[in-house]
């Protein structure tokens, strides 16, 4: 063989050895980057209850199962991937037009598949037995159950990272901290603490160390009536008396079912503190019992009624 042909079959040899490998290169990488690419679309995060929940992709079909869920899923901007909540989810207006998936406790099983979620967001009031039905049909569920106010915060964090609105939760969550640390700091100025009864109902039931309630009462610089270790016990009208709170708020004041002129009418109430100094005052209970964002409004709320003077 010439040598000038036998170069030329070794240049193209050469070529296309090179060829091979470079093709066999880009197919592998191209490979890897997909595979990377589909791992990153999955999310993974732990609820409240310590369940690892992952998500295939973002969810794009959202459903709460309970007031505070929805709450929280408007105020991270997802109103409009909500596609049904619950029979007590009334903020906002938008969301009393949604299917309502469950009235309470009780599941709309069929109605709630039929909207095809891609995410369920329960709240503790939900029973384990629901839950554990909706994951035996391949459902996804991400559960909250914050204890305190710092629970709440973290529960938005969660939820945002679990539909992809990681950025809104932080913005959010910064935002209620401030407020908060604002209140914390006035309230910090003053050595008194009023004393406070909060009325969840006319048999004087009210909220004592654990509830919500009792936390904000405390931030707000105020000093519960209440204590021993039920949440949520009946105070007799003797003990109610003897503490003589300075403040007397009424939760059950929506929809004005209780009125400070009310209890100011019943027997011997005129008496109290509280009642002649006229600081009885209505008060939205959602904006304290309800575990959502707005329970930053209702410790602002609070902590005028009892500090008024601290936020003129």
């Amino acid at each position: 063989m010439p040598k000038s042909i036998g170069a030329a079959l070794s240049l193209t040899l050469a070529l296309f050895i090179a060829f091979v490998a470079s093709t066999t290169s880009t197919v592998h990488a191209t490979s890897t980057t997909s595979t990377v690419h589909a791992t990153s679309t999955t999310i993974t995060v732990t609820d409240d209850n310590g369940t690892v929940v992952t998500l295939p992709s973002t969810p794009h079909r959202l459903i709460s199962l309970a007031p505070n869920v929805t709450e929280i899923f408007y105020a991270l901007g997802l109103g409009k991937d909500v596609v049904g909540d619950s029979s007590y989810s009334d903020y906002p207006a938008a969301a009393k037009k949604l299917p309502v998936v469950i009235n309470y406790t009780t599941l709309a099983q069929e109605k709630l598949l039929s909207l095809k979620p891609d995410l369920i967001v329960a709240a503790d009031i939900v029973p384990q037995a629901t839950i554990a039905k909706l994951r035996s049909l391949h459902q996804i569920v991400l559960v909250t159950n914050p204890h305190d106010i710092g629970g709440i915060l973290r529960d938005l964090t969660i939820v945002g990272k679990a539909t992809g609105a990681s950025t809104q939760a932080s913005t959010l969550v910064a935002s209620l901290q401030a407020r908060i640390n604002r209140v914390k700091n006035a309230v910090a100025k003053t050595k008194g603490r009023p004393t406070v009864f909060y009325e969840l109902d006319p048999t004087l039931y009210t909220v004592g160390p654990g509830s919500f309630v009792d936390s904000l009462i405390t931030l707000a610089g105020g000093k519960n009536i209440v204590a021993g270790a039920n949440p949520y016990p009946q105070l007799s009208k003797e003990k109610l008396f003897a503490a003589n709170p300075d403040d007397y708020v009424l939760g059950d004041a929506t929809g004005g079912r209780v009125t400070p002129a009310a209890v100011a009418a019943r027997p011997g109430f005129s008496t109290l503190n509280a009642v002649t100094a006229h600081h009885v005052y209505s008060f939205d209970d959602n904006l304290a019992s309800r575990p959502g964002p707005r329970i930053v409004d209702g410790l602002e709320k609070l902590a005028v009624l009892i500090h008024p003077a601290l936020f003129r």
